[in-house]
């Protein structure tokens, strides 16, 4: 039996060797209707080269992603979610696009199956932090860099192959000192242009759907934030490819010209055991009757899902980039709602007390465990 705090070697030497191996991405999927000139939804697919750590979304850098005006790229945080994720594949399927999917890495890990799913489908997987901290650059130096290398190892571990050096912080929280390591392991940061806030308690579809299609004309299209464990995005996407299709939008697909490949020296100090799997936003289950065997690791299938209070808090901070990212441009940032101002830091705190009091009060624990339906 492993020692609590003593790597994971089978991740590690796995990872390095696929990479080392292989040098791209390369997911093999059956033709599909997006691959038919005739049937497909996408205008174009868009290879990207992430050399230097090339930056992308006019939230919070110069440019947006190699794409034209009234072109949009579908991106999705957080996932793999066992059912949420699955109903967005098949929507997307559907109205014949590709999107891009930033994963956290501990829910990789436990939701391979979906994870695999988008893969096979001919989604983009690219990676979101291993454990999704509120702010990277909060934490010390080291400590979010390993949170970085960590998010990308146990992704292609979990899918099994390499993934794109595509990487995009939680609550969209950089720092210079960040980007410049990024940029040294030449792998690109991607912010947004439209922020849809389906983190936003209480949203519906048609609310979904409104607000972020009037955000797409205000910026003439750009990189679309969703997240895949979301179930009013699984509900409204649907109807926001509908609109977009109406308006004449088009839904570029971005790959990578080039796979993530492994920091050998951080790796090699990766933590993947339970007390890292429990710690932050998310925390294992173990299965139960459990005898013998590895009793520091937990099993595939059984994982918690974030708390809608922290995404909550998250989505607050997002709310000041694109009142600051407006402010420059010389207009007004979007509110939520029609006629409503756009939530603040407070009002998103107030909320997430409130949700919290209310959880309480049913006698909730802390954190909600879930089972996946795709595991065994």
């Amino acid at each position: 039996m492993r020692s609590e705090g003593q790597p994971m070697f089978g991740i590690v030497k796995a990872v390095s060797a696929v990479a080392l191996l292989l040098g791209y991405v390369s997911i093999a999927h059956a033709a599909d209707c997006a691959d038919d000139p005739k049937t497909t939804g996408l205008s174009r697919t868009v290879a990207v080269d992430s050399t230097g750590g090339k930056q992308f979304g006019r939230l919070q850098y110069p440019k947006t992603a190699p794409i034209r005006r009234m072109e949009v790229v579908l991106t999705f945080d957080d996932g793999p979610h066992g059912q949420h994720t699955k109903q967005i594949l098949d929507t997307l399927d559907r109205h014949c696009v590709k999107a891009t999917f930033f994963t956290v890495g501990r829910m990789a890990l436990f939701m391979s199956p979906a994870l695999k799913d988008a893969a096979k489908r001919g989604h983009t997987i690219a990676t979101h932090t291993w454990s999704h901290p509120r702010d990277l650059s909060k934490i010390p130096f080291e400590e979010a860099k390993m949170e970085i290398e960590k998010g990308f190892v146990a992704t292609s571990y979990a899918l099994g192959q390499p993934i794109a050096p595509f990487f995009r912080y939680p609550g969209l929280n950089d720092s210079p000192e960040l980007n410049a390591y990024l940029a040294s392991r030449d792998i690109s940061v991607w912010s947004v242009d439209v922020v849809s806030d389906d983190t936003l308690a209480g949203s519906t579809a048609e609310q979904l759907i409104n607000r972020t299609m009037e955000r797409v004309r205000q910026m003439h299209g750009g990189v679309v934030l969703f997240h895949d464990l979301k179930p009013v995005t699984a509900e409204g996407l649907d109807g926001f490819l509908t609109q977009l299709k109406l308006e004449g939008y088009k839904v570029v697909h971005v790959v990578s010209n080039s796979g993530y490949q492994p920091n050998p020296a951080m790796v090699a100090r990766a933590d993947f055991s339970k007390q890292s799997l429990q710690s932050v936003a998310f925390t294992g289950v173990a299965p139960e009757n459990h005898v013998g065997g590895e009793t520091n690791l937990l099993t595939a299938g059984h994982v918690d899902i974030m708390k809608t209070e922290f995404i909550n808090i998250d989505s607050s901070g997002i709310a000041e980039k694109q009142e600051a990212a407006s402010a420059k441009r010389g207009g007004a940032a979007i509110p939520a709602k029609r006629g409503e101002a756009a939530p603040t830091a407070a009002s998103q705190g107030m909320a997430s007390v409130k949700q919290e009091a209310a959880s309480a009060k049913r006698g909730a624990a802390r954190f909600v465990a879930q089972e996946d339906p795709n595991s065994n």
